[in-house]
């Protein structure tokens, strides 16, 4: 709720000065099939996870796959990226990964004065997150 006050609390502000407003909004719909394991450990390491659960975590991501049945016969296909739907740890885990996202983009909050600056701030975040 602090959020949506916050944003039309910028609006009002643009509105009352005649300032150029630009709005970015960010859909993490199916997110979790982009999260990369390999960025979620690093992730947990570096906000003070005991190392003990890390290594759980690894192994219980390690060598994952799935299998499916075809006319018959089994195919198991490896999974590489993404928690797993449906865990009660998985919004944990991507909430992690976002936050260390963001904290390596040093932002504290995203304001831009441009739809440029906007633009670059938004490819910026993409990179960070394929990392």
């Amino acid at each position: 709720m602090d959020n949506i006050q916050t944003v039309s609390r910028v609006i009002e502000v643009c509105r009352e000065y005649r300032l150029p407003l630009v709005l970015t909004f960010v859909d993490y719909e199916k997110a979790f099939d982009s999260v990369e394991t390999n960025a979620i450990l690093p992730a947990l390491v570096d906000q003070g996870v005991d190392a003990s659960y890390v290594r759980t975590l690894a192994d219980c991501y390690r060598q994952c796959s799935t299998t499916v049945q075809l006319f018959q016969r089994p195919i198991t296909i490896p999974i590489a990226k993404g928690v797993r739907q449906g865990d009660t740890i998985s919004p944990k885990l991507f909430t992690v990964a976002l936050q260390w996202a963001m904290k390596s983009l040093n932002w504290d909050v995203v304001f831009s004065r441009s739809t440029d600056e906007a633009q670059a701030m938004l490819r910026e975040l993409n990179e960070v997150g394929k990392r």
